[in-house]
């Protein structure tokens, strides 16, 4: 459970990698020992011809180019930044009032807000298809193991609207829709709802302890069929309150994104702690912050969403733009047992696949029967692992499934 609230924003070096899952290729814009402000471009990554600036997180010193893991557990390059502490920022423009739709994709996509969100469903932030809905997160994303600080939403509500109607803009969507817990404290549903007031903007009231893949269920309600893995696709944006309070610092206040908060939890430290950290900064000094490891043998280390988020064999890893919470623990060796077929798996599931069979079909390896069961509509929610009372990984399962068919 989060028991603290900290911040880490003066790391003496970041790592900020410079390729993705997506944008494999890169070119450096900075060479060694330059001199570089916060916001600077260091690098440019490629999605096809799309070039996409990478920006440094502090000001300093490029130390050069390092290869480290990611959070998907592969090796890529990140350049080390030293930190000279003066936080010299380089200077952007700043937009008040109604701001055309092109400054503001401009200035998203040139201040860091590009892919900010992977669990789940949520999608990058791209304007290269037509996007009809926008849909805004206000949960923390391992909800209901541990709850965002809305301490946020009670300050920050204005912005938060302000951040939410600016990326509608940049859309050009005609229905705008916020997913706010049931759970959330008044005060914060109170500013909210006063914020939100006399907008375009929805109210969708969730309940967060439910675990039944609600965010999909919307997202097909409002697209009035079954929605494609990436959400894009179907004119579906789905993103988070950070991402929209994000949207707002960069286009009202020039301020690039360098920031984010990120939950670190599970039984391998003393506390758990929501952190307000630097993008770039070695997850071993927010370990360090945290009076270290409570014991350093046999641990698991789990980046992001409880259910979707990516195991990793390594600590070695920095803060990036996308990652949000990172659990710890104790490696526990689950013993399963046999599926008993009760179909709670099969129940569950959001996009009305039958995760058992696809298991039964992979376990005899019958490709035709794999297509047959639409395996690659799977999400990849991790709701079947999550119902399984015989404690079996049925996600690895499906994925295996998937990739076997292609």
């Amino acid at each position: 459970m989060i028991t603290e609230n900290k911040t880490y924003l003066d790391p003496r070096k970041v790592y900020l990698p410079i390729t993705d899952e997506d944008a494999r290729v890169a070119s450096l814009q900075v060479a060694e020992e330059d001199e570089v402000k916060v916001g600077q471009i260091i690098a440019k990554k490629y999605r096809g011809k799309e070039a996409i600036p990478v920006i440094a997180t502090v000001s300093g010193k490029v130390l050069g180019v390092e290869q480290r893991i990611d959070r998907f557990g592969k090796v890529i390059d990140h350049v080390i930044i030293e930190n000279d502490r003066k936080n010299t920022l380089e200077a952007f423009d700043t937009f008040d009032g109604e701001v055309p739709t092109q400054i503001i994709r401009n200035q998203l996509l040139r201040l860091g807000i590009h892919q900010v969100s992977l669990d789940g469903l949520y999608t990058d932030i791209r304007f290269d298809q037509p996007i009809e809905h926008l849909m805004v997160d206000a949960i923390y994303t391992n909800e209901p193991f541990i709850s965002l600080d809305y301490d946020c939403i009670v300050k920050e509500a204005e912005e938060i609207t302000d951040g939410i109607l600016l990326l509608a803009k940049a859309c050009k969507a005609k229905t705008v829709t916020l997913l706010v817990d049931k759970f959330m404290n008044q005060e914060a549903l109170d500013e909210i709802g006063k914020a939100i007031s006399d907008t375009i903007i929805e109210l969708e009231v969730i309940n967060s302890k439910k675990m039944n893949g609600v965010d999909y269920k919307i997202a097909r309600k409002l697209i009035n069929r079954r929605p494609s893995i990436n959400l894009l696709d179907d004119g579906i944006m789905f993103t988070t309150v950070f991402v929209a309070r994000s949207a707002y610092q960069v286009i009202r206040q020039g301020l690039p994104l360098t920031t984010r908060k990120v939950a670190l939890t599970g039984d391998a430290f003393v506390t758990n702690a929501l952190y307000d950290v630097r993008i770039g900064t070695l997850f071993e000094y927010l370990v360090e912050d945290l009076g270290g490891y409570t014991d350093e043998e046999a641990l698991s280390c789990h980046i992001g969403n409880f259910l979707s988020g990516n195991q990793v064999e390594s600590d070695a890893f920095s803060i990036a733009a996308h990652i949000d919470s990172i659990d710890v623990s104790r490696y526990r060796d689950v013993e399963e047992d046999v599926c008993i077929k009760c179909g709670d798996c099969n129940d569950i599931c959001p996009t009305d696949i039958l995760p058992q069979n696809i298991m039964d079909a992979e376990l005899r390896s019958v490709n035709e029967r794999i297509v047959e069961l639409h395996t690659d509509d799977c999400i990849e929610c991790g709701l079947c692992t999550y119902v399984c009372p015989s404690k079996i990984n049925v996600l690895e399962w499906v994925r295996r499934a998937k990739r076997r068919v292609g």
